[in-house]
């Protein structure tokens, strides 16, 4: 968020020598008055008001030393006490437009504007030439959010100085304050042209530039500040900002780092951790949030954004508590009990999982997302019914979340209503024709309701969209070796092989392919290798040993034969009557 200075100049301060009518007879006021100026100088304040009050006891009535030890109070940040003496001065010189002007520069110090407001009126009745008085009550003004008051006063002091860059600039906040965006940029231009030195008028300008989308010259303006001012903090905050909204992560990463080099405060700490999530860097990100809520525990969203950052580093049970701090904050943010529910599920606490599904669904009902996750969970939990349930809300919130039907469809094949499920997946299909997953799926389907044919073809369009699904290639073989192309379904099986670790189940069946293509050894490999994988199946070893009859291997077939018949075949034991 970019944060703007809206800060106007100090008070242009006017330190007059004012002339007593009374004439001093003594010398000792003269030195003394001397010795406070020569204190003064040295920013000896407390030194100095020691003089003059010393001197205004020997000569009550001179204006001068009530005036000069009004500023020597005013340093020491004695208000009340420089407002007393300049009433005093004000008393023996009631038309005295400086004592007035004065007065009001203190009073605005005191943050007391409607009384500085009364004296700078008094200032112009009195003598309206005195130099930058509309200016210092403009300032006043935009203190009570009096804006067109101070635009007044804005527009009069550059009617005396139209090149006071000061004017110009004070002018600007004010008309942005207005949301008169175009004429504060005008303004910052020329507070710009007048004193080319305004960091702030840079600063100011740039995040004009940034709410009209031009981040270019924001970033622009933003190093013209800090070329200025290169301790200028927001200046580096803002510019990262820009940088990072531009996508140019790791040089708005440099921007926030100097930034907080410069001033360590916690929104800075938490645009970076913000930053660093962006650039998948969950470990960064973690510390610059716990630096904010060590900081600033009540920035909105610390405590929520820790709790994902926890999340991303796997840190499930971490995170839970960071979300329950969370919704101290924010009872009504489901997406902090969406978050919890995701973390409890990863820790298997799936009843309390879904007891915070269930709040973030109460507070939006309309949210397809919750329902699918619930969903989720529920199919992972077995409860196929209502997961189908949760599903069909989701569908209802959302008729396009392809997502939502893919689930349900697994969950009517689990039921195995293949017609829902394949009129699911063929609804998910029409949304998203490029998901590979869903032809495979109605690829399963298909082949166990006969449509070899169907069957293929999903299959093969899974594997166009991603070939890298070796389960696709294995169902693909079977169906292939169905229809007796053995050749195309060696080629699947061993396409398998290179993106699936080698199952007893994927030699068994290469195996038998490869025995129709009278590939007898490389059979009998396969049945090597699957019966290290599975000694336990008898027909591995029926299968083995048809094999070695068929590569002469009497001998080994009927060894082969009686180890499946003590497994339990019957079919070996038949087998076993020729082996003498």
């Amino acid at each position: 968020m970019l944060r703007s200075i809206f800060t106007s100049f100090c008070l242009v301060l006017l330190i007059v020598c004012f002339n007593s009518n009374s004439l001093l007879a003594q010398q000792d006021p003269t030195v003394l008055t001397k010795k406070g100026a020569q204190k003064m100088s040295v920013k000896n304040y407390k030194g100095a008001i020691q003089d003059y009050t010393e001197a205004l006891e020997l000569s009550p009535d001179d204006i001068n030393l009530y005036v000069n030890r009004s500023l020597a109070k005013r340093e020491t940040k004695n208000y009340i006490g420089a407002v007393e003496d300049l009433t005093f001065a004000i008393e023996l010189d009631s038309l005295n437009a400086n004592l007035f002007f004065s007065r009001a520069i203190v009073k605005g110090l005191m943050n007391d504007s409607k009384e500085a407001i009364v004296d700078y009126n008094q200032t112009i009745q009195l003598d309206p030439s005195i130099a930058n008085i509309y200016f210092n009550r403009g300032i006043e003004y935009e203190h009570l959010k009096d804006y067109p008051a101070a635009i007044n006063d804005y527009n009069k002091a550059l009617s005396v100085n139209p090149k006071n860059g000061d004017v110009y600039f004070n002018r600007g906040v004010v008309k942005g304050l207005m949301n008169e965006r175009d004429g504060a940029m005008q303004d910052y231009s020329k507070a710009i042209l007048y004193n080319p030195k305004n960091s702030s008028a840079y600063f100011n300008r740039a995040v004009e530039k940034a709410n009209y989308q031009d981040y270019n010259g924001a970033v622009s303006d933003y190093s013209s500040a800090i070329l200025n001012s290169p301790n200028f903090a927001s200046a580096y905050f803002n510019r990262g900002d820009i940088k990072a909204k531009l996508k140019n992560y790791q040089s708005a990463l440099t921007d926030y780092n100097k930034a907080i080099q410069i001033d360590p405060a916690p929104y800075m700490y938490f645009s970076r951790a913000v930053l660093k999530t962006n650039l998948n860097d969950s470990k960064g990100a973690l510390i610059d949030y716990d630096n904010v809520i060590s900081l600033d525990p009540s920035i909105p969203n610390a405590y929520f954004n820790r709790g994902l950052a926890k999340m991303k580093l796997n840190n499930f049970a971490g995170a839970i508590p960071d979300f329950d701090n969370a919704l101290v904050e924010s009872q009504a943010n489901a997406d902090i009990y969406f978050n919890r529910a995701v973390a409890k599920r990863e820790l298997k606490q799936n009843k309390e999982a879904i007891q915070d599904f269930d709040k973030a669904v109460t507070l939006q009902p309309k949210n397809a997302d919750l329902y699918l996750n619930r969903g989720s969970l529920r199919a992972a939990m077995a409860d196929t019914l209502i997961a189908i349930k949760d599903f069909t809300k989701a569908i209802e919130s959302d008729p396009t979340n392809v997502s939502a039907y893919f689930n349900r469809g697994i969950q009517y094949d689990r039921l195995n209503k293949n017609v829902e499920a394949i009129t699911d997946y063929n609804k998910a299909l029409e949304l998203n024709p490029r998901y590979a997953n869903i032809y495979y799926n109605r690829g399963v389907i298909k082949g166990r309701m006969n449509d070899s044919k169907g069957a293929l073809a999903d299959y093969t369009t899974a594997i166009q969209l991603d070939p890298s699904l070796g389960n696709v290639y294995y169902n693909r073989a079977i169906e292939r070796a169905k229809a007796k192309d053995y050749s195309n379904a060696l080629l699947d099986y061993n396409k398998t092989l290179q993106y699936l670790p080698g199952t007893a189940d994927i030699y068994f069946n290469r195996a038998i392919t490869r025995g129709k293509l009278n590939m007898f050894q490389s059979a009998l490999t396969d049945y090597d290798k699957a019966i290290s994988l599975d000694k336990a199946n008898a027909d591995l070893y029926l299968n083995r040993g048809y094999v070695k009859v068929s590569l002469k291997n009497i001998a080994g077939s009927c060894k082969d034969f009686k180890q499946a018949a003590e497994l339990g075949s019957t079919l070996a034991a038949a087998e076993l009557a020729n082996c003498k």
